[in-house]
């Protein structure tokens, strides 16, 4: 899957490694969770790295929305 970066938004923090589309969350320009605005909740469908964890994690902190996760720890 390409990227079109232009169309992705930087965050306050991680900004090197965090970006953000209307639809999902990129860490390392790879996709890691699909952003829900109508339920308030983002959904993350493995385990990614601690690092990423973070970005998922302060992503939903910002928006005030529920990391769904879709597996086991």
């Amino acid at each position: 899957m390409k990227i079109d970066i232009t169309k992705l938004t930087k965050m306050n923090r991680y900004k090197e490694n965090l970006l953000v589309s209307d639809e999902a969350i990129f860490s390392y320009l790879t996709k890691v969770a699909i952003i829900d605005h109508f339920n308030e909740q983002i959904h993350a469908n493995k385990w990614w790295s601690v690092t990423t964890s973070k970005h998922i994690n302060y992503v939903a902190k910002q928006y005030d929305y529920e990391v769904i996760k879709h597996y086991e720890n």
